[in-house]
């Protein structure tokens, strides 16, 4: 009987902290990310289109697809 009641205790304690890990989780902030550079934006902001393009232009170091550049 106590064998019981103490396995019963150590299943409640370990649901309340599975739930309090998930209550105390901060949200994940949404748009954070820059925006795509469109020719509308570029030309609002003043860009050439010499400055957009390298602004467009991609390393292949920025990019996860392949790591190993």
């Amino acid at each position: 009987m106590q064998l019981t009641r103490q396995k019963a205790l150590l299943r409640a304690r370990i649901f309340c902290a599975k739930i309090w890990q998930n209550v105390r989780r901060r949200p994940v902030p949404k748009g954070t990310g820059l925006l795509p550079l469109t020719p509308h934006i570029a030309r609002d902001i003043g860009l050439t289109p010499g400055e957009a393009e390298r602004l467009r232009h991609r390393w292949p170091s920025q990019s996860t697809r392949h790591p190993y550049l």
